[in-house]
């Protein structure tokens, strides 16, 4: 009879615990990015400044535990509040006029900063919605981005493909907004 292999118990309790910490820091980045985004959104820049100061030692503490389980990488849940983040940070860069941190610069893979960018496409509209004098250099600015996915192959039935979906649906709006303001002659 064959020797029976080792298990490895002590790895798999490590991963486990590293995991369950990574979920929870992962949904508490989530909900503070959020909040931050609807500061920036409403243009409350003080308490976004320092949610974000928060959030950049969250997203950092995943990354280092994320460095030391490579295994983590695969879970969803995970890249969730990652992805939050990256929304977060990119509405900020957008709304303080400077250039948008890339996803080689932040550390993750691109369907996290797609997907955190499609969503900041989103908020962009809420932004539109708010500060009409800003509609058209907001179009503009979708536009770009929208210009630049384009090429990006994606798989039929991907949550991929619904971001990068959702950023198309996110220009159509803004383009509805430039109408409904034309017709009421406020552009």
């Amino acid at each position: 009879m064959p020797k029976l292999p080792k298990i490895p118990y002590k790895l798999h309790d490590n991963i486990n615990k590293q995991r369950s910490i990574c979920i929870s820091l992962s949904d508490k980045l989530r909900m503070i990015s959020k909040i931050t985004i609807n500061f920036l959104v409403k243009n409350n820049l003080e308490p976004a400044e320092k949610n974000l100061e928060t959030t950049k030692k969250i997203f950092n503490n995943i990354q280092n535990r994320l460095k030391k389980n490579p295994y983590l990488y695969g879970f969803a849940i995970i890249q969730t509040g990652i992805e939050e983040y990256v929304e977060a940070v990119l509405l900020y860069s957008y709304l303080k006029n400077k250039t948008m941190p890339s996803a080689t610069s932040l550390k993750i893979t691109p369907e996290v900063y797609l997907g955190g960018l499609s969503d900041m496409t989103g908020e962009l509209v809420r932004l539109a919605r708010l500060k009409e004098k800003d509609v058209n250099k907001i179009h503009q600015y979708i536009a770009k981005i929208y210009e630049l996915i384009i090429p990006i192959s994606i798989t039929r039935n991907s949550s991929m493909r619904t971001k990068l979906e959702a950023i198309g649906n996110n220009l159509k709006k803004i383009e509805n907004i430039i109408y409904e303001l034309k017709l009421r002659d406020k552009i």
